[in-house]
């Protein structure tokens, strides 16, 4: 107790800022059940309606006088990856919250899959990642690939996510972490935008902001959605038009910090938007015009291009300076698609963490 008989406060975890990844562990110390014996020709052994029994266990005492500690060893699933040592975190049954006191000596071996610990008895634990370690993004681009398909690719602090979009269905085309494809058990199954984001989140790759997300990221004050007529829902229509059909839009960290800033170039054929250039432009919630940077440049600038028209939104602007051919795919575009491409962008809210 701590001094005035005050107890010491529980180290109860936020599980705003750490999920569980991996699922729940249940330790407990088991009796072990009746044996089977031999008697004459007869094999005889006692059965039970209760099944397995839980063993009382209740920890000693060490030589200098602390108590003893239960050594737990872990094999982790193949099918979640811990981008840092995983938080070990125990159930208090009495607050029915997860805690991170009494565990120690943790050892984690990242090749091996398995994680070291000890306790002073037996309990229920979760392995814990903090859920926004892959924010912010570094860079996000999504291009079309065909009618009604297109690619989606978020760079993120530890891995780099590309999905596929085909009509209302979404496939997890890769995972890279260090140059090596991981998640192998999820890429190359089409799903919906929902499943694909639950998928993703059980297997420790949360790339989905929450309400509560600003308290943990340190992200550059943007154009919030207070600022912007409709809310940022409507930005994210905007984008979405203007990303289906034949045009392309690209991010990347800090390219702007007094209003949402998007990349956006056309094309036409498969691949043609390697070459081609790239309009940036800045939208501050009232206006969307042309920025003077290019992509090459090596600072942001709020400088405007000379002569810019101002559009009030971004597909506008876009649609005055398309091609008819461009314009006409634009408007061609599913509703299937243009919805699914809608929840990925207001899933991940790249145009807020980027």
């Amino acid at each position: 107790e701590e001094p005035g008989g005050r107890e010491e406060a529980p180290q109860v975890v936020d599980l705003e800022q750490l999920v569980p990844v991996g699922g729940v562990f249940h330790i407990s110390a088991l009796r072990l059940p009746p044996q089977a014996q031999d008697v004459g020709d007869w094999t005889m052994v006692e059965l039970l309606d209760v099944g397995l029994e839980v063993y009382p266990y209740s920890p000693g005492k060490a030589e200098d006088g602390t108590q003893e500690a239960v050594q737990i060893t872990l094999r982790l699933p193949d099918n979640v990856i811990y981008f840092k040592v995983p938080v070990v975190a125990r159930l208090d049954p009495a607050g029915q919250w997860w805690r991170t006191d009494g565990i120690s000596k943790i050892t984690y071996e990242a090749e091996e899959k398995s994680i070291t610990f000890s306790m002073g008895g037996f309990s229920t634990v979760a392995l814990l990642q903090d859920a926004h370690l892959n924010l912010p993004y570094q860079a996000w681009e999504l291009h079309p690939t065909g009618v009604d398909e297109g690619l989606f690719t978020v760079t993120a602090a530890f891995a780099t996510i590309q999905i596929r979009i085909k009509d209302n269905q979404c496939m997890l085309s890769s995972v890279v972490v260090e140059e090596e494809e991981v998640l192998s058990h999820i890429t190359g199954k089409w799903m919906s935008p929902l499943a694909l984001r639950a998928a993703l989140k059980r297997a420790g790759v949360n790339i989905f902001p929450a309400e509560y997300s600003p308290k943990y990221v340190p992200v550059p004050r943007k154009v919030s959605a207070r600022e912007v007529p409709g809310g940022f829902s409507l930005f994210v229509t905007q984008v979405t038009l203007c990303c289906t059909g034949s045009c392309c839009a690209a991010a990347e960290a800090g390219l702007s910090k007094a209003g949402s800033g998007t990349a956006v170039s056309e094309h036409l054929t498969a691949g043609s938007d390697k070459d081609n250039h790239w309009s940036l432009l800045m939208f501050d919630g009232d206006k969307v015009q042309h920025l003077k940077l290019t992509e090459t440049s090596e600072a942001f600038s709020e400088e405007l291009k000379e002569e810019s028209e101002f559009h009030s939104t971004l597909y506008h602007m876009v649609k005055d300076s398309a091609s008819n051919e461009a314009m006409e795919k634009v408007e061609r575009a599913g509703c299937l698609f243009i919805d699914s491409v809608y929840q990925l962008l207001l899933a991940t809210r790249v145009l807020a963490y980027s």
